[in-house]
């Protein structure tokens, strides 16, 4: 529950509905923190369009995007948020162990140099100055990341950093 009413799975109605009937599909469970969205239901069709672009998209793997999601809210101290990207990392195989080193330093997470270059110049530009990032950019080039790529990682990394204060200011609880 939250502090603002939403459209629980059992009255959902219209679109709202039929993206919850989706959800289920695709990942078995609707989360309360996804349910919270419909407290705009205009915005909710929108965010779930951003999400499916990020779950689908051709480059950007879930457990890159999910690393750079889950410590973003660790280090942002959203237990919630924390808890449903380590629970999507788990289903990748992401060890326990894994998410615990990550945790420690964000600049030892298990991924490959190139996926470990990407989530960290998202990190830096999130908590830390972001320093000589010109020339981090072209490394992330060098690796064979896209401008866009770069852009969207960062993008998803920023939103996430902004929804989840809007998720402790209105007190939505894990329910997992």
């Amino acid at each position: 529950m939250s502090l603002i009413n939403y459209v629980k799975r059992e009255d959902a109605t219209g679109q709202i509905a039929e993206i919850y009937d989706m959800l289920e599909q695709r990942i078995k469970v609707i989360p309360d923190v996804v349910q919270f969205y419909t407290a705009s239901p205009e915005l909710f069709g929108k965010f779930m369009n951003f999400v499916g672009h990020y779950i689908d998209h051709p480059v950007l793997d879930t457990i890159t995007v999910s690393y750079i999601r889950m410590l973003i809210s660790f280090k942002s101290n959203a237990t919630y948020c924390v808890l449903l990207q380590s629970g999507i990392l788990k289903s990748c195989n992401v060890t326990d162990a894994d998410l615990e080193i990550a945790k420690e330093d964000y600049t030892k997470v298990k991924l490959d140099e190139k996926s470990k270059a990407l989530v960290c110049f998202v990190l830096d530009m999130m908590f830390e100055e972001l320093e000589n990032a010109k020339a981090r950019i072209e490394n992330l080039k060098e690796f064979g990341w896209t401008e866009k790529d770069i852009f969207e990682a960062s993008v998803a990394g920023a939103i996430l950093k902004g929804m989840v204060n809007v998720i402790k200011a209105f007190e939505v609880k894990p329910d997992f």
